[in-house]
């Protein structure tokens, strides 16, 4: 059976690490290993594989460190396939490019992008999908794997338990992962007009064929709409779930609770990718400061 990197990375780590080490650097070892995407098999892998890993994360505006973090798992996971005769050498490991300073941070939508993403989502049959993804702050992967049965009406809650890998549901892969994310407001009545229309899929979300959704699919329309809403700056989805987060931290929500909707093992990660500083809160915290001196 062909080991695929991203399922190796998962099985070295349950193997190897989960009871040689405490267990929150355990859980922050696997929220480091959620970058690893790449699905090549062990020995297909090549170098410009384990580089694809590198660019996603500048791209989404992931921290140096983090992708170091990354990288470390992904080197020690693969010295042990060498050990165990699954890759035969570590080429892939060598020149591998990282950015040579800290990657710009993935800033939020600003609220004129937000109403044009909003108001324009009749234009692209996945309009309620990126609606979702800003309602919730959820992963890609957790909403295409969304079921009916996830959705509890009844309690106002969403329950995340699964991801989607290429159309199949799999357990998502920490404690912390999985979790449950309020209905509220324009969520609701989203998902209560999709379940009315409903056409007999346990998923929630769909393509045109009633089918599970695929992320290579669902990622080109994305840039599509973007461009065709006025939005030009390349973006991945990450940022609509760093625009909830952002949003919701903002309105005043405990960041203990927002990091526990995010699904993060700890509020810190939370603190350092998602609590930044804009210039209304700087204008806040000052008006606030020359009050406490008054």
């Amino acid at each position: 059976m062909k080991k695929r990197l991203n399922e190796w990375v998962y099985e070295w780590l349950e193997t190897y690490k989960k009871v040689m080490v405490k267990k929150s650097t355990y859980d922050s070892y696997l929220q480091y290993a959620t970058h690893v995407t790449s699905d090549k098999s062990l020995k297909k892998l090549s170098n410009s594989d384990i580089q694809k890993l590198i660019n996603n994360m500048v791209v989404d505006g992931l921290k140096l460190s983090t992708i170091k973090h990354m990288l470390t798992l992904v080197r020690q996971s693969l010295k042990k396939a060498r050990s165990l005769g699954l890759v035969k050498n570590l080429s892939m490991l060598e020149d591998l490019d990282l950015p040579k300073k800290q990657p710009k941070k993935i800033k939020p939508l600003r609220s004129d992008e937000i109403n044009r993403l909003l108001k324009n989502s009749y234009l692209t049959f996945y309009g309620d999908f990126y609606k979702a993804l800003l309602f919730t702050g959820c992963r890609v992967g957790e909403l295409i794997a969304l079921r009916w049965s996830d959705v509890d009406f009844f309690n106002g809650v969403l329950r995340i338990e699964h991801t989607d890998y290429k159309g199949e549901l799999q357990a998502v892969k920490t404690a912390h992962g999985c979790r449950q994310i309020p209905l509220y407001g324009e969520l609701l009545t989203l998902l209560t007009k999709r379940r009315r229309r409903a056409k007999g899929s346990e998923r929630v979300f769909t393509n045109t064929l009633d089918r599970p959704i695929s992320y290579r699919t669902v990622l080109d329309n994305w840039h599509w709409y973007l461009e065709t809403i006025g939005i030009y700056e390349p973006l991945g989805f990450h940022v609509l779930r760093h625009t909830f987060a952002h949003t919701a931290l903002r309105s005043g929500i405990p960041i203990k609770v927002v990091s526990a909707w995010l699904g993060h093992a700890d509020v810190q990660i939370t603190l350092n990718i998602y609590d930044s500083i804009d210039e209304t809160d700087f204008l806040k915290a000052t008006k606030q400061l020359e009050q406490s001196f008054a």
